[in-house]
């Protein structure tokens, strides 16, 4: 496997489960460096964004599962993230914008991946999927939104629950605006992230509304304008995105053709865990989907 040095990440290879993962090196324009696994060798190219503090090593079960049918796989890991650069998070200072800007770009221009492709992803990878495709570019074929939606109250059924919602979102922008960072290793959500991601994240959940730190790009209307087809993925059993906050995000991408399809299995999933217990059930969904559009 690659491993951290003072000039970025050697290109290496290992092994899951029989099968040979590729770890390329990746420089983004600002100087931070991260790294793209590779599953597959043939298909259809996707580029996957991991959801919040999660690296993506912890995909491996789906991602093998997904190049498996047919597909190659490209899987970026985020900033924060054990073999990003950026690991510390009082020194690094990076949001939403610094993916969509910095490292996505590089992640398409120093790979090998077909465009165009499928641009997929997971809870925030899913909102940076959708984002990284308003801005405009023709690379994205489709996108892929698993167990994403918006974090704002409205999408909560009951007062109550749209209540504690808003204190939540309040307490933890209160938290991170204090100590500099989100300690959410402590508090049992994202895991340690610097204060702007946390800041990107809480504008939407407090409003409705992208809006994010260092960038002057309109992210709410480049959504709207997005013609490519989209999926989005909910899982019954998933505690943290319900169905009516996925189709909360939905609804902003107006001029898309947007398929909402809601899983179900004989056990209920998590919101993360079916990465590893259930990845042949959201692999096959996201497939037949793909089958469909003729991607």
């Amino acid at each position: 496997m690659s491993v951290a040095t003072g000039e970025g990440f050697a290109c290496g290879r290992r092994i899951w489960h029989g099968a040979q993962v590729r770890t390329l090196p990746i420089s983004s324009s600002d100087g931070a460096s991260t790294v793209v696994e590779v599953y597959g060798n043939s298909g259809p190219s996707v580029l996957f964004l991991p959801g919040l503090g999660v690296p993506i090593s912890y995909f491996a079960p789906f991602l093998t599962e997904w190049a498996d049918r047919g597909f190659t796989i490209y899987a970026l890991e985020l900033r924060g993230m054990p073999l990003s650069s950026t690991t510390d998070i009082r020194s690094n200072e990076f949001g939403y914008a610094h993916a969509l800007e910095f490292d996505i770009p590089a992640a398409i221009a120093q790979t090998d991946i077909a465009v165009p492709f499928i641009l997929a992803g997971h809870s925030l990878g899913g909102q940076l999927a959708l984002l990284y495709t308003g801005r405009g570019t023709s690379e994205v074929a489709a996108v892929i939104s698993i167990a994403s939606g918006s974090s704002h109250a409205s999408a909560l059924k009951s007062s109550r629950l749209r209540i504690r919602r808003r204190a939540q979102v309040g307490t933890i922008g209160i938290i991170a605006r204090t100590l500099g960072y989100h300690p959410g290793d402590r508090l049992g959500f994202g895991g340690r992230q610097p204060r702007r991601m946390i800041e990107d994240w809480a504008h939407e959940a407090r409003t409705g509304r992208f809006r994010l730190a260092g960038s002057t790009f309109d992210d709410e209307g480049g959504i709207a304008t997005i013609t490519q087809p989209v999926l989005m993925l909910t899982l019954e059993g998933d505690r943290l995105i319900s169905p009516e906050a996925s189709g909360l995000l939905a609804a902003r991408a107006v001029a898309a053709e947007v398929t909402k399809l809601h899983l179900t299995d004989e056990r209920p999933f998590d919101h993360f865990r079916w990465a590893r217990k259930q990845p042949a059930q959201v692999a096959g969904a996201v497939t037949i989907w793909l089958g469909q559009q003729q991607i």
